[in-house]
């Protein structure tokens, strides 16, 4: 099969890049050309990591290989960041397999379109996308009013008719688009990712000792980007709690320190400064060793788009028992209750084992529960073994990489026989195809061009 894979890939600092980076050479079997931003520096295909197997393409290379050799399939990993927006133009002219990983678009298609002076493109945008919205939300977002408005209305609608097939990580999201949006086809693939443990360079006790903590420490992990969205400020407010009665609780929070929000002046302010190491941005080859180092990961969320967390797959991967937040899109996990110590099955995983795999906090009652939580972990190393234990058996089951690909190979299939569908009520700018501009150019010097006429996908 032909395949044209539309993602940012390394040394892009995505989590969609290293995903698509992981997965391809699954694929390798089929002819794949990755096409990637057209942009200069870490964007360009230039710069691009090498990929075994597969071609990287600049975007602009795309239109005319299409018209000359048609791919079979057409695939975009479309995410909420800037990164993705180069794929907007391909995306609804040529209809393809459309890998939805957030359940929120508005942030990345308000920032590409008012960024570029395109208010009005916006506006139709979204009042296509949410016609039961309130006048004036649409002007409050142009105004950099957004907020967590940007979470109420997502702006997926596009995509997801867009798309021959759309697909997504979580079940439970599936279900949703499926009731939201009839008759589109939409399916669940599973999210793999690799068992980054045997990759270590160093043990556990040498990172440890890297960064003066004790041997004996009850080690509390937090990993990715270190924004207030990690719910660090009452991870720190719980571990304030718990210090005095837990001498051996520390936390390392391992990431990249983004300005606009100072973790350690938390921490001094709180009085745990010296209970937290921060290690700031590392490489990817440092992360294995870090991850094997900890012995619990905390890996909160919100407000969310209702991703699916690869850093929180890796760590059940390493048998790592976590704490998670208690989200809609996660109600099929196996968890415990740290108020009452009990499991929680809302929704039961569909085959696979079903003990439970991690501890979960309320929104509503997020301290207390940490509180509970970190020290029931802290002071049960039974309790951590169990949980790192059942994670482990929860990632061989529904999470590997071989998983991934076994669901993509399915999709693939699917994908292609899926027929186009032509958006005859999509705002203007989503069907114009670059013509009318072309005409208006030329006329303006002189030069008719009345053979050329508009066309749509």
């Amino acid at each position: 099969m032909r395949i044209a894979w539309f993602s940012p890939l390394p040394p892009h600092r995505s989590g969609i890049a290293a995903y698509s980076a992981e997965l391809l050479p699954r694929l390798r079997h089929h002819e794949i050309d990755a096409f990637v931003d057209d942009g200069t520096g870490a964007a360009g295909a230039a710069a691009v990591t090498p990929i075994p197997g597969m071609r990287i393409r600049g975007a602009h290379d795309f239109p005319w290989r299409q018209a000359v050799q048609p791919y079979d399939v057409v695939v975009y990993q479309l995410g909420n960041d800037a990164c993705h927006e180069y794929m907007w133009p391909y995306l609804v002219r040529y209809p393809g397999l459309v890998v939805l990983h957030d359940a929120q678009l508005h942030q990345s298609r308000a920032q590409g379109l008012i960024g570029r002076g395109r208010e009005t493109d916006y506006r139709a945008e979204f009042g296509y996308c949410h016609p039961e919205a309130p006048p004036g939300i649409a002007d409050l977002i142009i105004s950099g009013l957004g907020g967590t408005l940007y979470y109420v209305w997502p702006m997926t609608r596009v995509a997801v008719e867009a798309a021959r097939l759309m697909v997504v990580h979580n079940a439970v999201l599936g279900r949703d688009l499926d009731r939201s949006n009839p008759g589109q086809a939409i399916r669940h693939v599973r999210q793999g990712v690799a068992d980054l443990i045997t990759a270590a360079r160093a043990t556990p006790a040498e990172v440890r000792r890297r960064h003066g903590l004790p041997d004996d420490a009850i080690l509390f992990g937090s990993f990715g980007r270190v924004t207030a969205q990690k719910g660090l400020t009452p991870v720190l407010r719980a571990l304030a709690i718990i210090a005095p009665s837990m001498p051996a609780v520390r936390l390392l929070i391992v990431g990249d320190t983004p300005a606009y929000f100072d973790v350690a002046a938390q921490a001094e302010e709180l009085g745990v400064a010296d209970r937290v190491v921060i290690t700031g941005y590392l490489d990817e080859d440092a992360l294995p060793e870090y991850l094997a180092a900890v012995d619990v990961s905390l890996n909160l969320r919100w407000p969310t788009a209702r991703e699916t967390s690869a850093a929180w797959l890796r760590c059940l991967a390493a048998g790592k028992p976590t704490i998670i937040t208690d989200l809609a899109h996660q109600t099929d996990i196996p968890s415990l209750d740290p108020r009452t110590r009990r499991p929680i099955f809302a929704m039961p995983p569909a085959g696979g084992p079903s003990d439970p795999i991690c501890l979960i906090v309320g929104l509503d009652d997020e301290v207390n529960m940490l509180r509970l939580g970190m020290a029931w972990l802290g002071g049960d190393a039974a309790l951590r073994t169990r949980l790192g234990q059942a994670a482990r058996r929860y990632w061989e089951t529904h999470a590997t990489l071989a998983c991934m690909a076994e669901d993509y190979e399915a999709a693939l299939a699917l994908a292609s026989r899926e027929p186009p569908t032509i958006h005859a009520r999509w705002p203007a700018h989503l069907t114009e195809d670059g013509t009318g501009l072309a005409r208006h150019l030329a006329a303006s010097v002189g030069v008719p061009l009345a053979w050329l006429h508009a066309t749509h996908p």
